[in-house]
């Protein structure tokens, strides 16, 4: 599985984010409340991928914004 999209709002605790997969039908979520993070989905791939620990799916985010805001960073400081 991978990150193919971040989505953060702002909630009155924190910041939330809603990220698209690779995977129809699955996303990553953080509610921003103090919660973990999560999958959702309702697929049948929703079900083998429910093993990922909340570390494991903050280390995709993580790789997802590395890639994507690395050269973004480089050329605005």
């Amino acid at each position: 599985m991978k990150i193919t999209s971040v989505r953060y709002f702002e909630t009155n605790k924190g910041i939330g984010y809603q990220c698209q997969t690779n995977i129809k039908g699955v996303e990553v979520w953080n509610d921003g409340m103090g919660g973990d993070t999560y999958i959702d989905g309702n697929n049948l791939e929703y079900k083998l991928l429910s093993d990922y620990s909340e570390s494991d799916l903050e280390n995709l985010i993580d790789q997802y914004e590395l890639k994507n805001y690395k050269s973004h960073l480089l050329t605005t400081y």
